[in-house]
């Protein structure tokens, strides 16, 4: 018997397990594979797609010890085979209607649509889709979003001002009300998926899928941003870091030190201690 079995942590990605500067933190690392070693469950529920994860983080299956949820719980991914074992795309014919929609209302707006190899864009001259090509370590290819039904997407994602995305959302409740699960991932990006599908669905079902002999695993779920919440609401214990959204931290059973420091060691030490 390991001292942390019957135990989950999930983590977000950006402004949780990585740093600020988006670099892991070692000595997250290095209390994970302690837990892990001792019986414990670790893995990642993120916005990123598992492409995005296998070559952020290329050393990732060595601590990793479940399959990622990803894409905000679009697809289930397995680290140590390099594929997905389960995927939900999003319907073509009503994200192409809604491209056209927001498109013709705010032109300026940079939209994008993330599929299991890569993203998909149509602006090439559009800034906010120019800073995506910046550092990216993901494909991005241009197509006209008429002709994205021949590709296979998650998601549909809009980057511009705060105030302009908050109207945005209005505007697709209104339109498409019950269609589409909306949530901020940052500041300046808004990201549509289908209604239902969420970090916590997956996470949910990835959890019952690894209990055993009728004891469901106690989850921690570590998040910091608006599409945490629902994970986190899910979790058996709530945690963020103290960096994360006031919104988040209202939640929260446990709120430790900053991404920075190492929030994921840090609950570590706070389960070996319990």
């Amino acid at each position: 018997m390991g001292k942390f079995d019957n135990i989950m942590i999930a983590s977000d990605l950006d402004g949780t397990f990585l740093s600020s500067e988006t670099h892991e933190v070692a000595r997250n690392i290095e209390r994970i594979k302690y837990f892990t070693a001792n019986g414990g469950k670790f893995t990642f529920a993120t916005g990123r797609i598992g492409l995005h994860v296998m070559r952020r983080l290329p050393n990732a299956r060595e601590y990793v010890n479940c399959p990622i949820v990803a894409c905000n719980g679009m697809s289930l991914f397995d680290l140590s085979q390099g594929r997905a074992t389960r995927d939900i795309f999003i319907d073509s014919e009503l994200l192409i209607e809604t491209v056209e929609l927001l498109y013709e209302k705010y032109p300026e707006m940079g939209f994008r649509a993330v599929g299991c190899d890569g993203l998909v864009a149509f602006q090439p001259e559009n800034p906010y889709i120019k800073w995506e090509l910046t550092g990216s370590c993901i494909p991005l290819k241009f197509k006209d979003y008429r002709l994205w039904g021949e590709e296979k997407l998650y998601k549909l994602t809009l980057r511009d001002d705060p105030d302009v995305l908050e109207e945005v959302r209005t505007l697709v409740e209104e339109r498409f009300g019950g269609k589409y699960t909306l949530c901020k991932s940052w500041v300046d990006l808004l990201e549509l998926q289908p209604h239902g599908v969420s970090k916590a669905v997956m996470l949910g079902e990835l959890r019952d899928s690894l209990s055993s002999q009728g004891e469901r695993m106690k989850l921690y779920a570590v998040g910091d941003y608006e599409n945490d919440i629902e994970m986190l609401t899910l979790a058996d214990v709530a945690v963020c870091p103290s960096n994360a959204i006031e919104s988040v931290r209202e939640i929260c059973d446990l709120c430790l030190c900053d991404n920075d420091v190492g929030v994921i060691a840090e609950l570590i030490d706070y389960l070996d201690k319990e």
